[in-house]
């Protein structure tokens, strides 16, 4: 049977490995976490490096709902040889459905920011908006994306 990918793009058990760009886009989903955690390592001025990505705390908590469905997916990912010793084969197939809202919860919750401050220009909110979008698109075009959880499946 020929495969259907590069042999690099699997593993030592010859499933199909998560591409690397799903981890930069689930990482762009976590940047709330990471930006807390690095404002809070400067002692200083940790509130200004918040405000300069947002301005209002609401909007900060607000950004955190989308990351919800990242980190799950971070886990399954993270999980998946265990999971699939257990044979809990069906919760990969949420990958692609959980990336997904991650997606669109943060592409409602910029332009909801941006809704707020008049559609003004923001350098911050429209880069995340456009690499949300990106997001989408890869997830809609990616045949890696499309087929990752077909492998995954349960072996016939």
């Amino acid at each position: 049977m020929p495969l259907k990918f590069p042999l690099h793009h699997y593993d030592e058990a010859g499933r199909l490995k998560p591409p690397l760009l799903l981890y930069c886009f689930l990482l762009f989903l976590c940047r709330g976490l990471v930006l807390l955690i690095v404002s809070l390592s400067f002692r200083e001025d940790s509130s200004r490096m918040m405000a300069l990505f947002y301005p209002n705390k609401w909007d900060f908590y607000l950004s955190l709902v989308p990351m919800i469905p990242a980190v799950l997916i971070f886990i399954l990912l993270a999980r998946r040889n265990s999971l699939w010793s257990k044979e809990k084969h069906a919760l990969f197939r949420f990958i692609p459905a959980l990336f997904a809202i991650a997606l669109l919860g943060d592409i409602a919750v910029q332009l909801s920011i941006l809704a707020r401050i008049g559609f003004t220009f923001s350098a911050t909110h429209g880069v995340s908006l456009i690499l949300a979008i990106s997001g989408l698109l890869y997830l809609t075009k990616s045949r890696h994306m499309r087929d990752l959880p077909r492998d995954w499946q349960a072996p016939n």
